[in-house]
């Protein structure tokens, strides 16, 4: 098949969603994929597009798709050193969803999802919302979370597949008073204890904060891609 259902974002949003499978983007794969999802019924393709291949994003935009993020991914090398200084985190409870979703509902608005008026806004801040409540509840390997005078104030979720950092969210109350990088340090430590030669992360492009706080984290860039979004 060209492309895969994806069964949990076309739970979610209620109607069908599909991700591009072709390697590379041609003429007739981009027939294939239009003849597919219209037996299919799909409403919208996602493409994550290469950034050195100029024929395949002419040729996605010519096509109907729209560019809805630059993805940055960064990587994070095992041998390096911690980054120091770092404040206590602990593993998350059920007891701290009511605050780490109040965290979700204000943070990633930069996200393709939100860039793309196609999906409405109030869905968009509950798939975060859902996202964190399914990986405390086993969706991650591990949830970390950090707090300041007035309890529980940021999250980050690890991954052992692919050696990710999935989700880091901080509470604007406590931003620039280094609990991500607390949060970030403390997941780095819970990846070395994994034997994880090495630990990505993928951001915006547009989300210059979050790049330079992952460089000064110790990251450095290692991958990028173009998320575009087609709708029938």
């Amino acid at each position: 098949m060209p492309a895969e259902l994806l069964e949990w974002d076309t739970a979610f949003f209620g109607f069908p969603i599909a991700r591009v499978r072709e390697p590379l983007l041609t003429p007739d794969a981009a027939l294939r994929l239009d003849a597919w999802c219209a037996a299919q019924g799909v409403r919208c393709l996602y493409l994550l597009c290469r950034p050195d291949d100029p024929a395949a994003i002419r040729l996605a935009e010519q096509r109907g798709y729209h560019l809805v993020d630059l993805r940055v991914t960064l990587r994070w090398n095992a041998a390096a050193a911690l980054p120091n200084g770092l404040g206590p985190a602990r593993a998350a409870t059920s007891e701290d969803l009511p605050a780490l979703q109040a965290i979700a509902r204000e943070s990633y608005h930069q996200t393709r999802f939100f860039n793309d008026p196609g999906f409405p806004r109030d869905r968009v801040q509950a798939l975060y919302e859902t996202w964190i409540r399914r990986s405390v509840e086993g969706r991650a390997d591990a949830v970390l979370v950090a707090a300041d005078e007035q309890g529980v104030a940021g999250y980050v979720t690890c991954h052992r597949q692919g050696s990710r950092i999935g989700l880091l969210g901080v509470s604007s109350r406590s931003r620039g008073e280094g609990l991500g990088r607390t949060l970030v340090g403390r997941a780095l430590e819970w990846f070395r204890s994994q034997a994880a030669p090495e630990v990505l992360v993928s951001t915006q492009g547009a989300n210059l904060a979050a790049l330079r706080f992952y460089q000064r984290c110790g990251f450095s860039l290692h991958d990028l891609g173009l998320w575009y979004h087609k709708w029938y």
